[in-house]
């Protein structure tokens, strides 16, 4: 029979044991994660108060980081900041944003205010300097699940596709042929759109159709005003209805970029489904799947550089896009690569998908 000392004593030589493979890092998550592979041993049954307090005591022994209380994480996610460009951390600060309420790393408050504090102007203090930072992630990563993991009552993505290019047309005028263009955009996303929003985007329709009657059989210039009136109203009211079944729908977001072979083809086929032809569909069920990263340096001193990133299917009808691009721009990491190397180096591990990208560098404009 062992004693509580013997077993604490005994799980915490486990727990170092498994901070070598943690790159000599312990954390709750580590201390959790072992005592419950033993759990169903006598020495699992440890108190883990106590277990803590022989890890704390032998740690500088044992040469290992321990970080339990919330100021040790606050100050080891400072350390990475720290370690991380301007624009890496840019572009950690608005992956969370466009995570939403549906992202963990936006209710971590530690890492939100490192992130604000190394983003703004204040000095970094002297403990940051020379520092190496711990090699393990100190937040938990929004999980993207795989195709074969997503259970069959999943929400359809065809509604948000459809509305991104539906919202597009909103954005170029009240032209007679820019409403057509709305209308018939408002009549495709009705058909995928949720039962609860499909009056909106009928009603919004109607509105659109009757100001491009408006303004076809306006002759006064009274009656044009009121027809441009009328117009602009339709197409705010449309943008309305779309953002109804999207409210995403005001612009692509990095985090809604589909992550299969088989997310593309439907995302492109619902980004595709007003204006596309019966060879335009042939070729997204048929061509290759991919993501285009397409990088250009500035003119200037040529570090700055600009990434229009693009899922879609390549075909020999030429590339059709899955969803508005997704613009990122940044500054050089390394001046030895090019644009698109930097690109690769500094952001593709945030890709979580499954299907090739492709990283292309273009002229200097």
């Amino acid at each position: 029979m062992l004693t509580a000392t013997m077993r604490a004593d005994w799980m915490a030589l486990q727990i170092f044991i498994a901070a070598r493979a943690n790159h000599d890092v312990i954390t709750h998550d580590l201390v959790d994660a072992v005592m419950s592979r033993d759990a169903d041993k006598e020495q699992g049954k440890a108190n883990k108060e106590m277990v803590r307090r022989i890890i704390r005591k032998c740690a500088q022994l044992e040469r290992v980081r321990v970080i339990f209380t919330e100021e040790e994480r606050y100050w080891a996610i400072r350390e990475q900041l720290h370690h991380m460009t301007d624009a890496e951390v840019h572009a950690l600060r608005d992956s969370i944003a466009d995570g939403g309420d549906d992202d963990p790393r936006g209710w971590d408050r530690a890492l939100i205010n490192a992130i604000s504090v190394r983003l703004s102007n204040r000095v970094p203090p002297r403990r940051l300097d020379g520092v190496t930072p711990v090699s393990i992630r100190l937040w938990r990563e929004p999980r993207r699940p795989a195709a074969e993991e997503t259970a069959p009552a999943a929400p359809d993505t065809a509604p948000l596709f459809t509305a991104l290019a539906a919202y597009e047309q909103c954005v170029f005028g009240t032209a007679p042929r820019n409403l057509s263009d709305i209308a018939r955009h408002l009549i495709t996303l009705g058909k995928v759109a949720p039962a609860e929003h499909h009056l909106t985007v009928v009603e919004a329709n109607a509105a659109v159709e009757d100001a491009w009657k408006a303004l076809r059989t306006a002759t006064s210039l009274t009656d044009r005003n009121a027809a441009h009136d009328q117009a602009r109203a339709a197409v705010e009211q449309a943008r309305a209805a779309i953002l109804a079944v999207a409210p995403r729908a005001h612009r692509m977001h990095g985090t809604d970029l589909p992550a299969t072979a088989e997310e593309i083809r439907k995302a492109a086929l619902a980004y595709s489904a007003a204006d596309a032809t019966p060879e335009e569909l042939s070729a997204i069920a048929t061509g290759m799947v991919g993501v285009r990263v397409f990088c250009r340096s500035d003119s200037g001193t040529g570090w700055n550089v600009t990434a229009t990133i693009t899922a879609g299917v390549d075909s020999a009808l030429g590339h059709i896009p899955a969803h508005p691009p997704i613009v990122l721009t940044f500054r050089k990491r390394d001046g030895r690569y090019d644009a698109a190397e930097n690109m690769r180096r500094m952001f593709g591990r945030m890709f979580r998908i499954s299907v090739p990208i492709d990283y292309v560098t273009g002229r200097r404009p």
